[in-house]
Formats: structure tokens, C-alpha cells, sequence
């Protein structure tokens, strides 16, 4: 449990396991602790449909329900839901289109349209599965005319009963080639590590967007202490990076279909994403050792993976739904 749920205003407790399933691993592949770096992994596949293949269907209606979430502030939602209340619908359809106005502004960019999604993938993944809320509003900075961001996609933190702050600063890459997607994740964290740990640009914004995401004033009054100089909360943050990698893995799906009892079906797939996590999460460390880089062991890592039949048509019907024209 984090003392930040309740900033999660979504209930994602039935929608999630039907459309977003997490491979169960054992605890040595899930929690890797290797030269002085401390690394977590986590597997996602989509709900797997009637038809033995996975429900993308149902995939990319989540994602696009997310888009005002991701796009708007906390205040702008509390906003939008006042207006639906008070039955004004003309404004509420003014905050709701700012919010997909933002999004669409951004991802219009075609260099950078596939981060988009995974921006939001990873979004969706830090709320329901590690109760993580965004504690900066991103997607808002990113549009504005005022302010240019750098670093990581999402900024999102837990706070533990012990009063442990954990900020998340999460980098998606959606690729059809896995270390393809590894290698400019890993190239985009080393850019970004070391203002991090300095609490630099990445605080600042954090700090100064605090009123638009924290609403409860007590809360908001105990976050700001862990970002001020001198306190005693600013000596209880640890940070984490998040990298999510989502990517082509046909043979995780083939022949499935072929399977008639489902959960066999399900078997089988996990067999065989088990396999390949295992190698995977292999690779993941080597490179980061590789890189010599000593900031890596002051930070904590997640490893997402997210592997996919046919990345490329998960984008284009993405793209459709989202209205983001080519």
C-alpha cells in the first residue's frame, strides 16, 4: 500500500487482469541484485482472446481511454468532473478536448509518435501495478510554449507507511526489435541519470506542479518536505528508473490457437515467456554493467517487458482510435 492511492482516481481492479496479464516468476528472476545494482523485473502480455491470440483489441481501447488521465492534470480532472456533476456539459467537453488537443500535439511529431505510446502504456502500468500516481504532469510541460523538458517520459512516486518516498522516472521504447528498444532506453537513462540524482531540472518541475497534481493540501504539504532542502523527509527518497520495452515476439503466440483447453493455452504461452524473460533480464544486466556508468548503482531499476504478435498493427489501430493522423 502507498499513501499516494488515492491520488489514482481510476479503479483499474477489474479492468486490468482482462486486458493486461502479469507473468508470475520466481523471486531470483524477479529481484536481481548484481554488481552494487539493484534491479526488479516485471512481465506483461496482453489478455490472450478467444481466438489464441492476444486481445489488442481490448489493449488499445485502455490506452486511448487513458489519454485524458495522462494528458490532464489532477486539478483539470477535478475540474472536468465538476463541470459532468453540475451538467455543463460545453465545458467539461472543453477541458476533455484540451487534454486529447495536448496529447495529439505532441505525437504529431512522426520521430517521436512511438514513444507516445509507450509513454502511455507505461502510465497505465505505474497506476495499476505498482500504485505509482504521476506527481508531475508531463504531457502538459512537453506542449507548452514556455518549457522545454528533457529527461524521462513520466514522473510518477509511492510513499510507503514508513514514510519512504520512491520517485519513478520512467523511459518507454516501443520497437520492433527488443535490443534495438534496450539499447536507446539504456543511451536515454544515461543522458538523463546523473540531473537526477543530483535532484535537478527533474525536482524543479516536480516540485513547482506539485498544486496541479496533489490536491489534498495535508499531502501536498508532506510531499513538498521531501523535496526542500534540510528536512529530515529529504534524506527518505530513494529513485527508481522504470524502462519499459514494448516489441515483436511472434513466437511467444504461434500456434496457440492450436491449443484447445484455455488454460493450457495460458500455460504454454507462460512456459514459454519464462524462457524468454529469463534471457532477456540476462541481457538487461550485462548491458548495464557494460556501461560502466557509476550512477546505475544509485538508483534502483524496474525492467518491464511487454512483447507483442504485430507491434506495427497495435500502432497504426492506436493511431485510428487516437485521431493521430500521419
Amino acid at each position: 500500500m502507498s499513501q499516494l492511492d488515492s491520488v489514482i482516481t481510476q479503479d483499474y481492479s477489474k479492468l486490468i487482469p482482462n486486458v493486461i496479464v502479469e507473468l508470475k516468476v520466481a523471486d531470483e528472476l524477479k529481484h536481481i541484485n548484481r554488481n552494487s545494482m539493484s534491479i526488479e523485473n516485471l512481465f506483461f502480455y496482453p489478455a490472450i482472446g478467444g481466438n489464441g491470440l492476444p486481445n489488442t483489441e481490448s489493449f488499445i481501447d485502455l490506452l486511448n481511454g487513458s489519454i485524458r488521465r495522462f494528458s490532464l492534470s489532477a486539478r483539470e480532472l477535478q475540474q472536468h468532473r465538476e463541470f459532468v456533476l453540475d451538467g455543463d456539459d460545453i465545458q467539461a467537453s472543453l477541458i476533455d478536448s484540451r487534454g486529447r488537443d495536448r496529447f495529439v500535439k505532441y505525437a504529431s511529431e512522426a520521430a517521436k509518435r512511438s514513444g507516445e505510446i509507450g509513454e502511455l502504456t507505461l502510465f497505465v502500468l505505474l497506476e495499476a501495478f505498482l500504485s505509482a500516481p504521476k506527481i508531475a504532469s508531463k504531457m502538459k510541460l512537453k506542449t507548452s510554449n514556455e518549457m522545454h523538458v528533457h529527461g524521462a517520459d513520466a514522473v510518477h512516486a509511492t510513499l510507503n507507511n514508513d514514510n519512504l518516498l520512491t520517485l519513478i522516472l520512467g523511459e518507454s521504447k516501443f520497437r520492433q526489435d527488443r535490443s534495438t528498444g534496450l539499447n536507446d532506453a539504456i543511451e536515454s537513462v544515461s543522458n538523463f541519470v546523473s540531473s537526477y540524482l543530483k535532484v535537478d531540472k527533474e525536482v524543479e518541475l516536480i516540485e513547482g506542479n506539485l498544486d496541479q497534481e496533489i490536491l489534498d493540501p495535508i499531502l501536498k504539504t508532506k510531499l513538498i518536505k521531501y523535496f526542500s532542502k534540510f528536512t529530515p523527509e529529504s534524506n527518505q527518497t530513494t529513485k527508481t528508473i522504470a524502462i519499459l520495452l514494448g516489441y515483436n515476439r511472434k513466437s511467444l503466440y504461434k500456434n496457440l490457437s492450436s491449443i484447445s483447453d484455455t488454460s493450457e493455452r495460458i500455460k504454454e504461452l507462460e512456459r514459454r515467456y519464462t524462457l524468454h524473460a529469463t534471457e532477456t533480464v540476462e541481457e538487461f544486466v550485462i548491458k548495464l554493467i557494460s556501461e560502466n556508468n557509476p550512477q546505475f548503482t544509485r538508483v534502483k531499476f524496474i525492467y518491464a517487458l511487454l512483447p507483442f504478435d504485430d507491434l506495427n498493427n497495435i500502432k497504426e489501430a492506436f493511431h485510428s482510435k487516437a485521431r493521430l493522423n500521419k
